[in-house]
């Protein structure tokens, strides 16, 4: 379970995100939403503890300050909104290697780490990148290795920002559709920042909206994202409808002028 506790990140003199509290439990995915610049990524980089920040976060039990940073990298997945695979000219099976011994920067070469490698490349439907060069992949291949990496070290937590964005439809839903299962799977906690309100409601327990660092919204999905709430957080006249299975799908009308 994820218990954070009045978390804030201020940088120079300007308080980037407010105190922020929030309880994320096992097997649960977050959706963490709200317009550009309300604090989504400062919070998701700060959970992975790659921005210094006031309050408390704990992970089952352990507060995460306060662990060695090897074991936060076992603990923490993240999957960084711009992945830069070409830092290092490794095939991506090295990457996947290295990552499962990332503390000391080498790959290890076990019988144990590559059965682990060779099973991420097969859920996430990506053997054929296995020997492909970290600086021959597009896009949305290099977001697929990224989630791949993410995932190596079999975390407690998931962080991922904004990790469809340069996929095509088809690998946007496969892509989330591996992460929910996985989340339910292994019971971990996933927090996702999106900008799609239908991925949300299709992905994620929970939503959480940010506006200027603070929480707008927070609760389960369907309870947080509609029609009242999309318009006050994002300026835009909208209809949430309803399917026969439940599911719940959200059409934008139009721009609320002066927002």
């Amino acid at each position: 379970m994820l218990e954070v506790h009045d978390l804030s990140v201020t940088i120079g003199r300007t308080e980037i995100l407010k105190p922020t509290s929030f309880v994320l439990e096992n097997g649960h995915s977050l959706a963490l939403l709200g317009r550009n610049g309300a604090g989504k990524s400062t919070l998701v980089k700060a959970l992975a503890g790659m921005l210094k920040y006031r309050g408390s976060v704990q992970l089952d039990g352990r507060v995460l300050d306060k662990v060695s940073y090897k074991e936060r990298s076992q603990l923490i997945g993240y999957m960084a909104q711009d992945f830069a695979a070409n830092s290092v000219r490794l095939t991506v099976f090295e990457l996947l290697l290295m990552a499962q011994n990332s503390h000391n920067m080498r790959f290890s070469a076990s019988h144990e780490s590559i059965v682990r490698a060779q099973h991420m490349l097969s859920m996430l439907n990506i053997e054929n990148l296995s020997e492909r060069m970290s600086d021959e992949m597009s896009g949305g291949q290099r977001q697929k290795v990224a989630l791949a990496l993410a995932l190596i070290r079999k975390p407690q937590l998931l962080l991922l920002d904004e990790p469809t964005s340069a996929l095509d439809l088809a690998n946007q839903l496969q892509l989330l559709e591996r992460v929910l299962d996985y989340t339910r799977q292994q019971g971990i906690c996933t927090l996702m920042v999106l900008h799609d309100l239908n991925q949300a409601h299709r992905y994620a327990d929970q939503t959480m909206i940010l506006e200027s660092g603070s929480i707008s919204a927070k609760g389960q999905t369907d309870k947080v994202l509609t029609a009242e709430q999309i318009a006050k957080s994002y300026g835009v006249h909208c209809e949430v409808f309803v399917g026969s299975d439940g599911s719940r799908s959200i059409h934008p009308l139009s721009a609320i002028v002066n927002f």
